[in-house]
């Protein structure tokens, strides 16, 4: 094969795979999916990063990921598919994303999430029960603010999240449940924000 030839089998291939997939960037949005009461329903996406990284949810204030009328348990999918066709890991749910969702009970998050943004769950106040994945890392102020129902938060990370001392109301330091890893009972009782929860209990079931 000659260097011509060479040339145009190689536009072909760049040609094949400009046309099959685009350019992803920071910040740019798509349309997937999250799961509501065990069904499909349109959520919105940003990228993170060029290393197929999204966050649920725009990086803004003024948009949410969902329909904010949605009601029931809400389950976020580990991974999305783009309209081209390429995966991303969902790995942080951003700031407001499910603000103002008044009618949502239970959230459950992939294992893939690293940090919940803040105002992310702002004013869900029919939320009763929160599971927070091994892989979280940072909670960000006011992500569970005016959330006046919430009754049980299970954290499944070994290693305390950081958190502020704004991301739940002082009623649900009061009231709600805290369940915690039985390894790391400890740490969370001397980590900041966690050792506030006036009822804290060790899961024994993993």
């Amino acid at each position: 094969m000659n260097t011509r030839q060479i040339a145009i089998l190689l536009c072909c291939i760049l040609s094949f795979t400009a046309w099959g997939q685009q350019s992803w960037k920071k910040g740019d949005c798509f349309r997937a999916f999250v799961y509501c009461n065990g069904q499909k329903v349109d959520a919105n996406y940003c990228v993170r990063s060029v290393s197929a990284e999204v966050s649920l949810g725009y990086e803004s204030y003024s948009h949410t990921a969902i329909d904010t009328t949605l009601a029931g348990c809400l389950e976020v999918p580990g991974k999305v598919t783009a309209p081209d066709g390429r995966a991303f890991l969902v790995t942080g749910v951003s700031r407001h994303a499910l603000a103002d969702c008044r009618r949502l009970t239970d959230v459950v998050l992939p294992d893939s999430i690293r940090d919940i943004g803040d105002q992310s769950f702002m004013n869900c106040c029919s939320l009763r029960t929160v599971v927070v994945p091994c892989g979280t890392r940072y909670l960000w102020p006011y992500a569970f603010r005016g959330c006046t129902k919430l009754q049980r938060i299970e954290v499944k990370a070994v290693i305390p999240p950081d958190s502020y001392n704004d991301v739940f109301d002082e009623h649900t330091l009061r009231f709600a449940t805290l369940v915690v890893p039985a390894a790391s009972v400890d740490a969370y009782r001397n980590a900041f924000v966690w050792n506030m929860f006036r009822y804290s209990i060790p899961d024994f079931t993993r």
